[in-house]
């Protein structure tokens, strides 16, 4: 799991991804910026809200879903 988050978070062009834990809850990382990954935890900054820090521990976390870009019309 720890290497498909860091996959994810250097992805480039960076696309969007959520972490759904196994206790049903979701976190949308928006911004590799909004993300810290260390040995056991990734830490996710609320976009809405750059005061409130998620704490996921690894061992929880179930899927990993990422957001296809939308095309500029």
């Amino acid at each position: 799991m720890h290497q498909q988050i860091k996959s994810l978070l250097r992805y480039q062009p960076f696309m969007p991804f959520t972490v759904v834990m196994s206790n049903g809850s979701s976190h949308t990382v928006r911004h590799p910026e909004n993300a810290l990954l260390s040995k056991h935890f990734l830490y996710v900054v609320d976009a809405d809200d750059a005061e409130q820090v998620t704490n996921l521990y690894l061992l929880h976390i179930a899927e990993l879903k990422t957001t296809a870009p939308t095309e500029a019309r």
